[in-house]
């Protein structure tokens, strides 16, 4: 989406380039400054074609490529006899500093560079047609500038966006994964709970059978007729004990799905 943004601004600059060559063609038609113009032309063509590719491999190029093209601009706008259409090389040229440059630098810049063309257009067509054409490219520029600021923090908040979203994805996917860990740490204190219990429960029993059977066989040798009593009790007791294990177990055993 970014990439497509830059793309589409860039290729205004090849359609004002396309429009001024086809322009000094008509214009100057067999003169020598025609040559002069499609050379400087052919120049800012290339440049600004490579820049793109040569600003990423040297991030120190538009140092160079801005002041150089700027000379170019300025440069054909001068051309005797003069044509106001050349100076519409500015445009393109502006968006690439206002990229390549913090707003002041590149404001700085494009206010140097206005000041030199609005000379340039005051002297070739007078203060009334000069005044009005600089309106107009300034106009222009401020419109495509603009453009280009607001779609690059359109792409920027986007981005921003995106990156939040990953960030509350990687977020939500941690926040699951303590509550998974908390859940297991919750079963395993139960299921310890309930093993102590269960030990407690099986220590206790396992004792109170041992005192009755104990019991049992004392009042076996001393007085028989209770016997029956304490076997009733001691079978309760088992029942009791085996009731209260099966209980546990079943607690302890894992849910089913």
């Amino acid at each position: 989406m970014k990439r497509a943004g830059y793309q589409g601004s860039h290729l205004i600059g090849f359609i004002i380039i396309a429009v001024v060559a086809v322009r000094a063609l008509i214009h100057f038609q067999g003169m020598t400054a025609l040559g002069v113009l499609i050379s400087l032309l052919a120049l800012y063509a290339v440049l600004y074609g490579m820049e793109p590719w040569l600003s990423r491999r040297f991030p120190r190029f538009a140092l160079i490529y801005i002041p150089v093209q700027s000379v170019v601009v300025i440069a054909a706008a001068n051309l005797r006899p003069f044509t106001d259409i050349t100076c519409l090389m500015v445009v393109p040229l502006g968006l690439q500093a206002a990229r390549a440059f913090s707003r002041r630098t590149a404001a700085v810049w494009m206010t140097a560079l206005i000041l030199l063309l609005s000379v340039t257009l005051i002297v070739g067509m007078g203060w009334l047609g000069g005044t009005a054409l600089i309106l107009l490219y300034l106009a222009v520029g401020a419109f495509l500038i603009s453009y280009d600021f607001l779609f690059a923090q359109t792409q920027s908040d986007e981005a921003e966006s995106l990156r939040l979203l990953a960030d509350l994805q990687s977020a939500h996917a941690k926040l699951q994964e303590h509550a998974a860990q908390a859940e297991e740490l919750a079963a395993a204190r139960e299921r310890n709970r309930l093993a102590r219990e269960l030990h407690d429960s099986v220590s206790q029993a396992v004792f109170s059978i041992t005192l009755t059977s104990q019991s049992a066989r004392l009042l076996l040798e001393r007085d028989p007729a209770r016997v029956p009593e304490q076997l009733d009790r001691l079978q309760k007791m088992t029942e009791d004990s085996l009731s209260q294990l099966r209980s546990l177990i079943a607690q302890l055993r894992p849910p089913q799905n």
